[in-house]
């Protein structure tokens, strides 16, 4: 995908690889007390458990085109974001994310999203994408909003958003 420049430097999306697992844990590691408020796995995820991940994701494509990918900064990998609940034939899925801590609230996670969501209709034909964000997280409904998603409606404690082509 194609690189962007933000105030805080150059972020690109690349797609995930196991050789960034030790870059990705130690943001995790550095984040996890914000992540954790949000993302249960956060909370005891090893350097193993992101090496494992890693190696199982970096397979995931859909139509021969990668799903998950590396949010890099200035080069060292600082987040994920990536589709899942792949509805083939509804050509719908998930768009799931994070980014470390020290890169909150300088719009990186908004343009990530925005070219997921080019990638999403352009390469991989999604008639939709949906994000399910916790009620208490302004700072992902805030990303939801920029980026064209509307309320989908509720599950338990998650608020459901969709975006259409």
């Amino acid at each position: 995908m194609k690189a962007f420049e933000t105030t805080t430097g150059r972020v690109q999306l690349l797609p995930a690889q196991a050789k960034y697992a030790a870059g990705i844990y130690q943001k995790i590691v550095e984040s996890r007390s914000d992540l954790e408020n949000f993302l249960p796995w956060a909370k005891e995820l090893t350097l193993k458990d992101e090496k494992d991940f890693l190696y199982r994701e970096k397979d995931r494509e859909f139509e021969g085109h990668p799903l998950v990918f590396i949010i890099m900064v200035n080069g060292l990998p600082s987040g994920m974001i990536d589709f899942h609940e792949v509805n083939e034939e509804e050509r719908t899925a998930a768009l799931g994310y994070w980014l470390a801590s020290e890169f909150h609230n300088q719009g990186i996670t908004s343009l990530a999203v925005d070219q997921m969501l080019v990638y999403a209709f352009k390469n991989l034909d999604f008639r939709s994408t949906f994000l399910e964000i916790n009620q208490e997280n302004k700072a992902s409904q805030r990303v939801a909003e920029k980026n064209g998603f509307s309320p989908a409606g509720r599950k338990q404690n998650m608020m459901l958003f969709e975006r259409k082509r």
